[in-house]
């Protein structure tokens, strides 16, 4: 091979490793973060529902202590289920655009009849300021529920629009991606086949270095936004992320060292043959 055709074989083999790495990568980040079932099966597998509702529980537990009420005022206002329900139904507006909004309403009357029985119980006298109060504490339990479950309205859709956005890029590059990564693997074929496992080899190295590397490791598992359970699924799901790409970096190196072997074994029983066809025409 002259010394250009190297050089060019070179540049396409490293545009070629670029392009695949970006494919995979866009890949894997949107399967595992842009797609609404993935994200609701990591919510479960982190028990991010349980988690959520032991939070509203002990914060609503804080404001029944000041309030004067027992526990009993609490029971049967809302469930883990309940919990789920609307934390799922934010996550379907966020990922499907699907309009949602949390059950407080229900929570509010549920609420209210406790508070009323506990009253009746007691023999309570309520008067107008003491009914302000009661009033005011159940607008409290309900905003502690709600917060608990979108944190704020605000950073929902301001999360919603950019993973719209999110979903409608990635979708497009990979496409991109994808065509280039074929032109590029049909050049680099023709002009050196066994390039195509060295860029193999080269992408399967890099995933595996990602995985590997310790400065990742140690930012994915710091990772802090919003609160902690949240912090965790996102954890684990860029932990799932690495790990997805140390398994494919793993199969395209055996991928790439096999079609190396192929290529080379090739070329010598081409040249062995031409060799051996050279003798006989001597002969």
């Amino acid at each position: 091979m002259s010394k250009k055709r190297k050089i060019i074989s070179y540049i396409l083999s490293l545009a070629l490793v670029i392009s695949i790495s970006a494919s995979v990568l866009l890949c894997v980040v949107n399967i595992n973060l842009l797609n609404v079932s993935n994200m609701k099966k990591k919510l479960s597998e982190n028990n991010y529902y349980e988690s959520v509702y032991n939070i509203i529980t002990d914060a609503c537990d804080n404001y029944i202590m000041q309030s004067g009420f027992d526990s009993t005022v609490l029971v049967d206002v809302f469930s883990k289920e309940d919990v789920e329900t609307d934390v799922n139904g934010i996550i379907e507006y966020i990922y499907e655009g699907k309009e949602y909004n949390i059950q407080t309403e229900m929570l509010k009357i549920k609420l209210d009849q406790n508070i009323q029985n506990f009253i009746a119980q007691n023999n309570y006298i309520v008067s107008e300021e003491n009914q302000k109060s009661i009033d005011d504490f159940e607008e409290t339990i309900r905003d502690t529920y709600k917060k608990n479950i979108e944190y704020s309205n605000e950073t929902v859709k301001l999360i919603t629009k950019y993973v719209k956005i999110a979903k409608k890029a990635t979708g497009i590059i990979i496409v991109i991606m994808y065509v280039v990564v074929a032109v590029l693997a049909y050049i680099v074929y023709k002009v050196n086949r066994p390039s195509i496992g060295i860029s193999m080899v080269s992408v399967g190295i890099l995933c595996i270095f990602v995985n590997c590397y310790s400065g990742v490791n140690v930012a994915v598992n710091n990772i802090l936004i919003l609160s902690k359970p949240f912090s965790n699924v996102l954890t684990s799901t860029a932990n799932n992320i690495l790990h997805t790409l140390f398994v494919i970096g793993i199969i395209f190196c055996i991928a790439g060292v096999g079609l190396i072997l192929r290529f080379e074994l090739s070329k010598k029983i081409v040249k062995m043959s031409l060799i051996e066809e050279h003798s006989q025409i001597i002969r």
